[in-house]
């Protein structure tokens, strides 16, 4: 018998169930019992009525799809006619176009009704989604882990360092004042030079020669 159940019967009636259950489980939640027995009376309740909003979500939009398609394929029926009613090579050019169209629609119709009445047998699942998420929420736990990264707070470690990149400038500073006075050096030898040139009548040394004089002197006292 179910297989002659008629889409739209079995729609209405997910509907109504639908209602039901979601006015049961808010009496749960507005009842005086502990949490814990809330908890296990809705659980299954909830269960199954997200069992039975996914087959009523999967028909209806089935359903509108069958609506639109049956709207379009009216649509393209007209066209067909009119072109047969026009003369011209235009006109059964859109004409042949238009029941290209209209036999694609009509096969998509079949289709989609083809899978409308197998949804509505179809036995309600518990929609398994809910446990899919569950596993990735904790592959997004180790995700924090990566807090600890303040730890570089020991950065005044290099500030520590600094004071001796101050000895490197003190040793710049130094070779500074080197090179500056190597500098001065040369500008000063540069400048010798010239003074170095009026010391050249040191041939006086050579003076010592009356020295042989005083040997004629000894000679003569001999």
């Amino acid at each position: 018998h179910a297989e002659e159940v008629v889409p739209q019967a079995k729609i209405a009636e997910l509907e109504n169930e639908v209602q039901k259950l979601e006015k049961d489980l808010k009496e749960i939640d507005e009842s005086d019992s502990e949490d814990y027995v809330k908890e296990g009376l809705r659980a299954p309740l909830q269960s199954e009525l997200d069992a039975k909003q996914a087959k009523l979500s999967k028909l209806e939009e089935l359903s509108d799809k069958i609506d639109e398609l049956d709207a379009e394929i009216a649509k393209l029926e007209k066209n067909v006619e009119d072109f047969k009613n026009s003369n011209g090579e235009q006109a059964e050019q859109y004409r042949a176009a238009a029941e290209e169209d209209l036999a694609a629609k009509q096969a998509e119709l079949e289709k989609t009704e083809a899978d409308l009445k197998k949804a509505v047998n179809e036995p309600e699942k518990p929609a398994p989604a809910p446990e899919t998420p569950a596993p990735e929420a904790p592959a997004e736990q180790p995700k924090p882990a990566p807090a600890p990264q303040p730890a570089p707070a020991p950065k005044p470690e290099k500030p520590a360092e600094q004071p001796k990149a101050e000895k490197p400038a003190d040793q710049q500073a130094e070779e500074d004042y080197d090179r500056r006075s190597e500098e001065e050096y040369n500008r000063l030898t540069q400048q010798q030079p010239p003074k170095a040139e009026k010391p050249a009548p040191a041939p006086q040394p050579e003076q010592p020669a009356p020295a042989p004089k005083t040997g004629w002197k000894q000679e003569n006292g001999m």
